[in-house]
């Protein structure tokens, strides 16, 4: 019930409404505002107080509307004022015992207190809200700013780069070009200085000269070497020959020179034996 007395909207909108007014147990204050008999009603339904004889009079005070109608009606009816103020007390002091236990803290006191915590609380909320919606703003400023920023950077710094970049590429073309042009001069000058020497003693003496005949004594002996190497063939060739007239041909393993040299070999090898037998015989004849 705590909560929903303090969460209700509509009651804190209306006690709001008259802030500058001073709220009593004095049943002559609800003639000021007929606000706060709703307030009271409200209030008094939400705890579910079921006096027929209050909510009979708090009707009757709300039917009059006309605060002055209301005053005069008051007066005439002191022991109905005396009456209605001692059961609103009793009820209020219900309602505050119910609220803060055994805490002796008038309930007007503890309203205002309420309400100067909501007020703080809104203040609070308000400078908060004033904040964000300053941070917000200068969030939407910035991003303004910053998306311009960065338009501007797309339409200046690209074309700047590519600039910068064409700018780098044709230097290095020019220095690759200039780079070939020395590379050829330096091929001349080579070329001139090696194929145009003239010796100083012997002005006919030229390089070109020099290589033409260098050139034609290779010339010869390439073709000396050429006929070397016919002449060396030829030999290579009869050596084969030779050899293949001593290792046999290819159809008999003992034809040729080898055939006489082994047949020679097991004929000296026989006479040695045949003289070794005869000496041990006594033979003493010339070997």
């Amino acid at each position: 019930m705590c909560s929903s007395a303090r969460g209700a909207p509509g009651r804190a909108n209306s006690v709001r409404t008259v802030p500058d007014f001073e709220f009593g147990f004095n049943i002559c204050i609800l003639n000021t505002n007929v606000l706060r008999l709703k307030i009271l009603n409200e209030l008094l339904s939400e705890l579910s107080l079921n006096d027929q004889e209050l909510a009979r009079s708090l009707t009757h005070l709300q039917r009059s509307i006309d605060p002055s109608s209301f005053a005069s009606k008051l007066s005439n009816d002191s022991a109905l004022e005396a009456r209605l103020s001692e059961e609103i007390e009793s009820r209020l002091s219900s309602i505050l015992e119910f609220l803060g236990g055994d805490v002796d803290i008038p309930l007007l006191d503890q309203i205002h207190k309420e309400i100067e915590d909501i007020a703080s609380l809104e203040s609070e909320l308000s400078s908060t809200w004033s904040s964000s919606i300053d941070v917000i703003s200068r969030i939407n400023e910035l991003h303004i700013t910053l998306q311009t920023e960065l338009l501007d950077a797309i339409s200046t710094i690209p074309p700047a780069l590519n600039k910068k970049h064409k700018a780098d590429n044709a230097l290095s073309a020019a220095v690759i070009e200039a780079s070939l042009v020395k590379l050829s001069f330096m091929r001349a000058r080579s070329h001139q200085k090696f194929y145009g020497y003239v010796s100083k003693t012997q002005p006919d003496a030229t390089m070109i000269k020099a290589l033409s005949i260098a050139q034609d004594k290779l010339r010869d002996e390439a073709d000396d070497l050429l006929e070397e190497e016919r002449a060396l063939d030829s030999q290579i060739e009869e050596y084969a020959r030779l050899m293949r007239l001593v290792d046999g041909s290819s159809e008999s393993d003992r034809a040729g020179f080898a055939q006489i040299v082994e047949d020679y070999i097991r004929v000296e090898k026989e006479t040695e034996e045949c003289r070794r037998d005869l000496r041990r015989l006594g033979w003493t004849g010339p070997d």
